[in-house]
């Protein structure tokens, strides 16, 4: 990566290039925890990964869109994680996803239970599985796969994965995308880029959440959006975790120290750095968004979240702990904040500096016996 890149990233961009890079080094990740779960594993789990082997370098694009996938980065994270070895599930179903993507033909003899087939969907188990003139055979039997929920989003589609009211995701986050591109084109381009699968989560008493895994990148967990322009602030916050989870694989940006606690101006409980980091990044993407409106709302949202973020950024600088390219991001993040000049309201100025005062004095008060 080169530094304008990285210099790009930090101050909350990258656009399409950046996308890219980041997406090609997780599927780097992904095959090389592959090839090292191969090493330790069983024949019986051997047979399928040999399977895959053959079917990805007939098919390498099809190959790689199934390595791309974020639950194949779930699956072989946590199975790397695992103490046991890998079940011959996970790559019997990664071969036939993309034999079947591929329309190349393959033959399996391996015992699983129901498969996962990234990109492609769900299937029963049996011992043996076949793909013959682009059709599934499960035991000699054919099989059609329990495909995915697709939402159309603007120009492209996403997975979702679960059973929900589709309809109404459908309308609101649709709805949002319009949002996006309309109003903050540069993130959308990187959106169509990184999301693929959605992730339906319940709706919490406060009314959203959502939440991006470090190994599921493209995948954007969720409740559903109460409207619109929330759809789009999630994609845009929920973004920036995703890319800053690669960056890190890719860079050490912290050297915290274990137990070592900061207060984040958006969360109830102490962090430690990496996680000050993480909100440091997803509420400058946060504060960017609330910026391009300039209704009371979003300017007391745009100043509360600056404020915040760049609070958060003199806590990093002055922490220590960053490493020298950490402290480059941090410093890049800081001269954003600190370049945005327009005008606010006193209204939404005052509103902002309250719940910011609210926010510590409430904090201090809960963790008081947490810190030293």
């Amino acid at each position: 990566m080169s530094f304008s890149l990285f210099r790009e990233l930090a101050r909350g961009g990258g656009g399409a290039p950046a996308i890219r890079l980041l997406s090609s080094a997780r599927r780097s990740r992904t095959l090389l925890m592959v090839s090292l779960l191969a090493r330790q594993a069983p024949p019986e789990v051997l047979v399928a990964y040999d399977a895959l082997k053959a079917v990805s370098a007939a098919a390498p694009k099809a190959a790689d869109l199934v390595l791309a996938h974020p639950m194949t980065g779930v699956a072989v994270s946590r199975a790397s994680r695992a103490t046991h070895a890998a079940s011959p599930g996970l790559f019997t179903g990664m071969a036939l996803a993309t034999a079947l993507r591929a329309g190349v033909d393959l033959h399996v003899e391996a015992p699983c239970e129901e498969l996962f087939l990234p990109t492609v969907g769900r299937v029963r188990g049996g011992a043996v599985f076949s793909v013959l003139n682009g059709q599934l055979f499960v035991d000699g039997v054919p099989h059609a796969p329990v495909s995915p929920v697709r939402l159309a989003l603007g120009p492209r589609e996403v997975e979702l994965d679960t059973d929900v009211d589709v309809a109404r995701w459908q309308e609101v986050m649709a709805a949002g995308w319009d949002e996006l591109a309309l109003n903050h084109p540069e993130v959308a381009e990187e959106c169509a880029l990184a999301v693929t699968v959605l992730s339906p989560i319940p709706t919490p008493p406060s009314g959203m959440a959502s939440a991006t895994l470090a190994d599921a990148f493209g995948c954007v967990y969720l409740s559903l959006p109460p409207d619109p322009r929330t759809a789009a602030l999630t994609l845009v916050h929920e973004l920036q975790h995703a890319k800053l989870a690669v960056l890190i694989d890719l860079f050490p940006l912290t050297e915290a120290h274990p137990g070592e606690l900061f207060y984040a101006p958006w969360r109830d409980d102490p962090r430690p750095l990496v996680g000050l980091l993480h909100g440091t990044y997803a509420h400058l993407g946060v504060a960017a968004f609330w910026r391009r409106y300039t209704d009371g709302r979003a300017q007391e949202e745009h100043t509360r979240w600056r404020t915040a973020s760049r609070q958060a950024a003199a806590t990093m600088l002055a922490s220590g702990r960053l490493t020298r390219l950490g402290t480059a991001f941090v410093t890049e993040i800081a001269e954003v904040l600190d370049g945005w000049d327009g005008p606010v309201s006193p209204g939404a100025r005052t509103a902002a500096e309250t719940a910011l005062a609210r926010h510590r004095a409430l904090w201090e008060d809960a963790n008081r016996q947490r810190l030293p």
